[in-house]
């Protein structure tokens, strides 16, 4: 398999995945507002599973408990 066939198949791939973050992020069970919400869906956008979790840090705990 040549490189260039390889990256055909991995920046789908990671597209995907971006996508996917992003989903999760929008779709949160969290108690954000929605401005916050989107800005997490935008950033795990552009930086993808790096981008979600540095955000999650950012938030106060209280707000991501589902159980309440």
């Amino acid at each position: 398999m040549e490189q260039m066939d390889l990256v055909l198949v991995l920046i789908p791939l990671l597209i995907v995945l971006h996508i996917m973050f992003c989903y999760r992020a929008i779709n949160t069970a969290a108690k954000i507002d929605n401005i916050k919400r989107y800005l997490w869906g935008t950033i795990s956008l552009l930086l993808g599973p790096l981008g979600y979790y540095l955000y999650q840090n950012l938030l106060p705990l209280d707000a991501l408990d589902p159980s309440e």
